[in-house]
């Protein structure tokens, strides 16, 4: 009898191992050769916009930001543009560098200096040309795609700027304060509207009362509503079957997220320290190793990561002078003049998360939601091989916690291309920085304030009339507290709190005096000194990353308590059954009889860290909402090319932002499958559902032959 034990090496192993491997692979690429690919199409405004008088293209509703810009704030030479776009598009990798030319270039002088600084340099476009590059992983970013952008003369933009414009009126106001209806400022006085009354001017607009002047961006081609597909799905997310309130507004567009408090739990509270707990009484400053949850520490191995963020400043906005804004658009780099608080507390007001989502990571909050997960013992899904019935495997390597916290972050670096194809390489939306400008002549036309040899249609081309028609819907309410907000920024006062200095006299040449610029001043009041990134809207870097990583995390841990996906597993950090929210001053945390889902939390903190970058004044809603399905649709991708790989039958389900119940199921050496069960209990193509935000299918040469 043979003392040889049995399979004492691994089984395949060597070109047995490498053939299999190599169909492993190949299984990958058939799985993505099978998979929709997605048809982009942009709205159409950058080929309409700039035919008038001058027969030259000033492309108002796109991204010019980092090119010359005339006295007036618009596009100097067409030509540049032109040229910008080719650099993006063109196969030749050295066009950004032969061929544009900057606003550095043309030796375009800044009036604004930063304090401690000698000079104020131009920034350069943040990875124009990663659209181009390929993924071996996931959704190639040429397969993946997003709907058109709202147009300007649409009631949905309308809509959006008026949204962004009442974010930036609320932005020091504490979140407890605005689902309450209120404007008492977290310092002290009252912003220039309660949330209330911002509720009531955006209530008022035609988007949300489908009533009045309705304008579709796709007149021709609306339903009975007079929406398209696209708005209607925008807008009945962003309601979630409610009227718009105090208690929801700003919330995002899945049920989660408009569940308990505005802030998720992930991003406020902690674990029980891995050196004890002490009931409740809290623990910092300290350096005690015993805290719990409500002190607000992840627990990061035998290190903590502390909830409580660094903040800018309350009562300090920018680019609310002309000055700052046209140096802003001509590529002044004024990152890194902040001016802040001396004290770290937990998100509070809508400026505290502004601040979060200016220098985070990217992937950090899912990081963190990651650890917290993991420290307060959630399951992995259920249809997971590890760890094993019987107990005998347990997860680690494989289906644990190493498995997740590299997911989280693999996901991340290819929604970051996959959306730079979207915004540089189709869409070229401009930033709400832009937009707001542009409404502040439609304004002055209206009113009388610009010279008589000013004529719109020289400035915007042959849609003017649109931008006028825009800036005539917002709401008197909402237009009058912008005009007197930014009017206080540009007092002495706040001008000397901030790091950047700018001489407030100016003024666009287009207008008479400089009276008659401050009445129409309609210039988004930004959180952040440097405005939006050098790059276009639409879409959104971080709301596609917040797609990606939070649907990793619901496919991997257990989002529900039963096998038919029927009870949703409650998110309970503490241990206590309540939910917690930051007190008046935001140095601590206090409980609230709230009981919230995992899977609601995971959606909430997407829209949190994704909505966070409206609040700073640098995306609209429409940039969350398709950027966030766009991100999850790459999630999905990736995942459905891995599990044939792991060579065991793997399964999981969760819930799609858009309320689908999601079940991703496969076993070695087959293709996955993915079943789709909507909102409505009725099963859905997996092919409509991954073309569901997008114009239609680009049917593409069958490679398999």
């Amino acid at each position: 009898m043979s003392n040889r034990l049995p399979f004492t090496e691994p089984s395949p192993s060597g070109s047995v191992r490498a053939r299999e491997a190599k169909r492993q692979r190949d299984l990958a690429t058939e799985i993505s050769r099978l998979r929709p690919q997605a048809l982009t199409r942009a709205n159409g405004e950058e080929l309409e916009h700039g035919t008038g008088k001058r027969e030259a293209r000033t492309y108002p509703a796109n991204f010019t930001k980092g090119l010359a810009h005339d006295e007036n704030g618009f596009l100097a030479v067409p030509e540049h543009y032109s040229r910008f776009v080719e650099a993006i598009n063109s196969p030749e990798v050295t066009g950004f560098e032969k061929h544009v030319i900057t606003a550095e270039d043309e030796e375009v002088d800044f009036a604004c200096f930063v304090e401690s600084s000698d000079e104020v340099c131009w920034r350069g476009w943040e990875s124009p040309r990663a659209g181009h590059v390929y993924e071996l992983q996931g959704p190639d970013a040429g397969a993946v795609g997003m709907a058109p952008a709202p147009r300007v003369h649409s009631s949905e933009f309308v809509a959006e700027i008026a949204e962004v414009y009442g974010m930036a009126i609320l932005r020091d106001v504490p979140f407890t304060e605005i689902t309450s209806g209120g404007g008492a400022k977290i310092g002290g006085g009252n912003a220039e509207l309660t949330a209330a009354e911002v509720v009531d001017a955006l209530s008022s607009l035609p988007f949300y009362s489908l009533s009045g002047d309705l304008v579709s961006s796709t007149p021709a081609r609306t339903g009975a509503d007079g929406l398209n597909g696209f708005e209607r799905n925008r807008r009945e997310a962003r309601l979630q079957g409610q009227a718009l309130s105090p208690q929801n507004v700003f919330r995002g567009s899945t049920a989660g997220a408009f569940a308990g408090p505005y802030i998720s739990q992930f991003m406020l509270a902690g674990n029980d320290s891995l050196g004890g707990t002490v009931n409740g009484i809290p623990s910092f400053p300290g350096t005690d190793a015993q805290f719990d949850a409500e002190d607000g520490f992840v627990q990061y191995g035998n290190q903590i990561i502390d909830q409580r963020v660094i903040v800018h400043e309350e009562g300090v906005d920018h680019m609310t002078s002309w000055n700052h804004w046209l140096d802003v658009q001509n590529g002044a780099d004024l990152r890194g003049a902040n001016s802040w608080e001396t004290k770290r507390r937990f998100i509070t007001t809508p400026r505290d998360l502004a601040t979060y989502v200016h220098f985070d990571a990217l992937y950090q909050a899912y990081l963190n939601a990651a650890l917290l997960l993991l420290g307060s013992g959630t399951p992995a899904s259920r249809g997971f091989p590890e760890p094993s019935p019987s107990g005998n495997r347990t997860a680690f390597a494989t289906f644990g916690g190493p498995h997740i916290l590299s997911l989280v972050t693999e996901v991340a670096t290819r929604c970051l291309k996959a959306v730079r194809r979207q915004k540089f390489n189709y869409h070229r939306r401009a930033r709400p920085e832009a937009t707001a400008a542009r409404l502040s002549f439609a304004l002055g036309e209206r009113t009388n304030k610009l010279e008589n040899d000013c004529d719109l249609e020289d400035l915007f081309g042959a849609c003017a009339d649109g931008w006028v028609w825009a800036e005539g819907q917002l709401p008197d309410a909402l237009r009058d507290a912008v005009i007197d907000h930014n009017k206080e920024q540009n007092k002495a006062a706040v001008e000397a709190k901030r790091a950047v200095k700018c001489n407030q006299e100016g003024r666009p040449d287009c207008f008479k005096n400089k009276a008659g610029w401050n009445a129409s001043n309609l210039l988004l009041a930004m959180a952040f000194p440097e405005g939006s990134p050098m790059h276009p809207a639409y879409g959104a870097g971080h709301a596609t990353v917040a797609g990606g990583c939070v649907t990793m995390l619901k496919a991997f841990f257990d989002m529900y308590t039963d096998c038919r996906a029927e009870e949703e597993r409650t998110l309970d950090l503490a241990g206590v059954g309540k939910a917690f929210v930051p007190n008046a001053d935001g140095s601590k945390l206090t409980r609230v009889d709230e009981t919230l889902t995992i899977q609601g939390e995971l959606d909430k903190l997407a829209a949190n860290i994704s909505i966070g970058r409206n609040m700073a004044g640098v995306h609209y809603h429409s940039d969350y909402y398709d950027s966030l399905r766009l991100g999850e649709r790459i999630a999905i991708g990736i995942l459905m090319e891995q599990i044939p790989s792991y060579g065991e039958e793997v399964e999981s389900t969760f819930k799609s932002f858009d309320g689908d119940l999601i079940t991703i199921t496969g076993t070695s050496a087959s293709c996955p499958a993915l079943a789709i069960c909507d909102r409505d209990g009725l099963a859905a193509s997996p092919r409509d559902w991954w073309l569901r935000h997008v114009v239609g299918e680009e049917i593409i040469e069958d490679f398999g032959g």
